[in-house]
């Protein structure tokens, strides 16, 4: 962390290192605002915005009149539509990595040209990545990126979070449509995930979308299921 970095985010990485280590478990309640703030040496008002990013980001709970509850956390990182990977990881408290295996400029053909609503033969910018937490790999992932929107890729960008840097371009995304289906690893993509051929893969797409409802980013990303999986809890 820089030291530009934001007060609250050290408490932010505190609790998601509580929760890394198993100190804060699942439904357990966390220390109060008042122990936070002697413990890191922060304000009230620092500690009380660091989880509100952390209850935003559905990694706390608060109850009313009892106290601020760890949420039972996803293994699995894929099924949050439009939230980047890198931030997903990171609020899990694990460490994302990423290996680029292609960057290029394409024609975009008839299929891409209608999801993207762009005129077929347009350009866009392809990005073919492997993503890691904590040096595992997680998912293989196909993006397309409008490339009259998204004016310049280069290595160093993939290789961390596109979103992070399209955000600070002026370029986010309004909504996002997600399919969500299953498939079977091809050889290919068992080599990148270190998987068997024909394991249970998760396969979604997404289409990012504008304001304005203008599409700028085609994903299409398999999830592997050897280590991580989706649980949900239901609450009364």
């Amino acid at each position: 962390m820089t030291n530009n970095a934001p007060k609250y985010e050290i408490v932010k990485n505190y609790i998601l290192s509580q929760i890394k280590a198993g100190i804060y478990q699942p439904h357990q309640i966390i220390e109060s605002e008042l122990e936070l703030s002697n413990n890191l040496s922060v304000s009230r008002i620092t500690v009380r915005r660091g989880i509100e990013e952390l209850v935003n980001e559905k990694i706390l709970s608060k109850k009313k009149g009892i106290g601020t509850f760890v949420n039972p956390i996803p293994k699995f990182f894929g099924f949050k539509a439009g939230i980047g990977f890198t931030s997903e990881v990171k609020n899990r408290g694990m460490e994302p990595s990423t290996k680029l295996l292609k960057l290029e400029k394409v024609k975009a053909n008839a299929v891409q040209a209608e999801d993207m609503k762009i005129a077929a033969g347009e350009e866009l910018w392809l990005v073919e990545r492997i993503r890691y937490a904590d040096k595992v790999a997680v998912i293989y992932e196909v993006e397309y990126f409008d490339a009259s929107i998204v004016k310049d890729l280069n290595v160093e960008i993939c290789e961390n979070s596109i979103y992070e840097y399209l955000n600070e371009q002026g370029v986010s995304y309004e909504f996002i449509d997600q399919r969500i289906s299953a498939t079977l690893a091809n050889s290919k993509v068992a080599e990148f995930l270190d998987v068997e051929e024909g394991a249970p893969l998760i396969d979604t797409k997404i289409i990012a979308c504008m304001e304005n409802g203008k599409p700028f980013n085609l994903g299409f990303a398999l999830y592997q299921t050897k280590n991580y999986y989706l649980m949900h809890t239901i609450y009364k």
